[in-house]
């Protein structure tokens, strides 16, 4: 049996809708993906409700286009919400239990992890997940497995990490009107980082940097646990709103310049003109012309300022220094010219653009690290769901 699964994500500049199969214990594909620009989306969340269940309807029809032209049929049901934005937050919480004998039991591990589960979350807030890290006993931490320890009291360190259950209402609310149901919610930035990092970065210490439209998540991966995250108001659409501001242009016209012209570090490229045409609306309006440096000056200066912010955040829990393996950059973002120059300036450490590497069918997607957090989405669906009883009538009414 196949199973199949979607993935939703809705966000500042742009609207994603992934598919993925597999048969029951094999490797996900990414069968069919598809993009459009949001409408009615501001740093990561909804302010239109209309506008969103438009991109959301024009996401699915194109999904359903490209699966028509390899001659099958897809009417999507429902899918899993991969969220991001500020308003995200990751609360650390420990459990205890008493261990019942003089050794650490199975039953003693259950009650851990059960009082791990109790942190009570505003009303306001919705839980994305619950991470497991590592075990402590009295005074010993970083324990892996305690079955079988002496002690007397058993600790379990997690991240809650939850959201604002508004901005997911808001989601769900857009999406019925567009026929599709959500799922559970994921946090994109640890999606994203399940889609590409390899056992060894986990284990030898990662920063995982999910470049979006409206804001930048990150999370810090040490001895196989995720043991901080945190999400930053700062996305590509501040680079835009800078480019355009200091230049006099249009948003469109900044964005372009960003994408196509703009470097984040200064002096990359010597060769190039000293001045960059501003695209217009028609060709003969193409002649007014920026400065190269002053448009990388202007992007160098807002991508400084975020790596400060996470610099400073990750030193104040002393996790900077323990990140051998270096920084893993996903997102939209990621694809901007000179970013990982800057990143390994600013942070010291080595860097890399991610691919998800635990999916296939992304091996001819330009940019396939702007597709990371759907995937991570595709592959919590795949792991979490394709050995359960009701699989099969879960997901019936996904392909009508």
């Amino acid at each position: 049996m196949t199973n199949i699964y979607a993935a939703l994500e809705i966000g500042t500049t742009r609207t994603v809708l992934a598919v993925g199969e597999a048969n029951t214990g094999e490797r996900l594909k990414i069968s069919c993906h598809a993009e459009i620009n949001s409408s009615g989306v501001r740093k990561s969340q909804i302010l239109d409700i209309n506008q969103a269940t438009q991109s959301i309807k024009s996401v699915l029809r194109e999904v359903e286009r490209k699966q028509s032209l390899t001659g099958d049929k897809l009417d999507i049901g429902n899918a899993f919400l991969v969220v991001s934005g500020q308003h995200i937050k990751a609360d650390p919480y420990q459990g205890t239990a008493p261990v019942e004998g003089s050794k650490v039991s199975d039953n003693d591990i259950d009650e851990v992890v059960d009082s791990s589960r109790r942190l009570a979350l505003p009303k306001d807030r919705e839980l994305l997940d619950i991470v497991d890290q590592a075990y402590g006993l009295d005074s010993l931490g970083a324990i892996a497995s305690p079955k079988g320890l002496s002690g007397r009291i058993l600790k379990l360190n997690t991240l809650h990490i939850h959201a604002d259950a508004n901005r997911i209402n808001d989601a769900r609310t857009a999406a019925a009107e567009a026929h599709l149901e959500l799922r559970e919610p994921l946090f994109a930035t640890t999606c994203a980082a399940d889609a590409v990092l390899d056992e060894a970065e986990r284990r030898d210490g990662t920063l995982v940097i999910d470049f979006g439209g409206g804001s930048t998540g990150y999370a810090v991966y040490i001895d196989k646990y995720l043991v901080y995250a945190n999400v930053i108001g700062v996305g590509g659409d501040h680079v835009t709103n800078d480019i355009a501001y200091a230049f006099q242009t249009t948003q469109s016209q900044a964005d372009a310049l960003k994408r196509t012209e703009a470097c984040a570090v200064l002096g990359a490229d010597r060769s190039a003109s000293a001045r960059v045409q501003v695209k217009g609306a028609t060709p003969l309006i193409d002649k007014r012309t920026v400065s190269r440096r002053a448009l990388d000056t202007v992007v160098n200066l807002r991508m400084k300022e975020l790596m400060a912010i996470i610099r400073d955040s990750l030193e104040e829990r002393d996790l900077l220094h323990r990140l051998q393996s270096g920084v893993v950059m996903t997102g939209g973002g990621a694809a901007m010219r000179g970013l990982d120059t800057l990143i390994q300036r600013e942070l010291g450490l080595p860097v890399r653009t991610g691919r998800p590497i635990h999916v296939d069918g992304m091996a001819d997607v330009e940019a396939p690290a702007s597709f990371a957090a759907v995937a991570g989405a595709l592959m919590f669906a795949h792991r979490n769901y394709e050995r359960k009883p009701l699989i099969s009538s879960l997901f019936k009414g996904l392909f009508k």
